[in-house]
């Protein structure tokens, strides 16, 4: 007899919901400063525990994105900031494959 095992990988707008209800029990335990003095007593969290914090709006503009995926107009969604955020003469430009296409850019004006 041959054993058949397996694994499914899939990344699709659903994920949102837990992300979601992450972030809703995230502040739940924020505004009750639970399980935090642990953290408190290591040296990178002794004056603040901004990096939670930080990480909390990073899920946050997840499910903001994964929202922003099921709607048709998708591909112009963050292209607004994408083009205030283009560096002037000089300054740092990342590589094309991190950066909008030129074609893509030249639709959003």
């Amino acid at each position: 007899p041959h054993r058949v095992s397996g694994l499914m990988l899939a990344n699709h707008t659903s994920i949102r919901d837990l992300f979601y209800r992450i972030v809703q029990q995230y502040d739940k335990l924020r505004k009750r400063d639970a399980f935090l003095d642990n953290y408190r007593k290591v040296e990178m969290f002794a004056d603040d525990l901004g990096e939670f914090d930080e990480s909390r709006e990073i899920v946050q503009s997840l499910i903001e994105e994964y929202k922003a995926s099921e709607s048709p107009d998708y591909i112009n969604w963050g292209l607004d900031q994408a083009l205030e955020r283009m560096p002037g003469e000089g300054e740092y430009m990342p590589p094309p494959a991190q950066r909008p296409s030129d074609a893509v850019l030249a639709g959003a004006r």
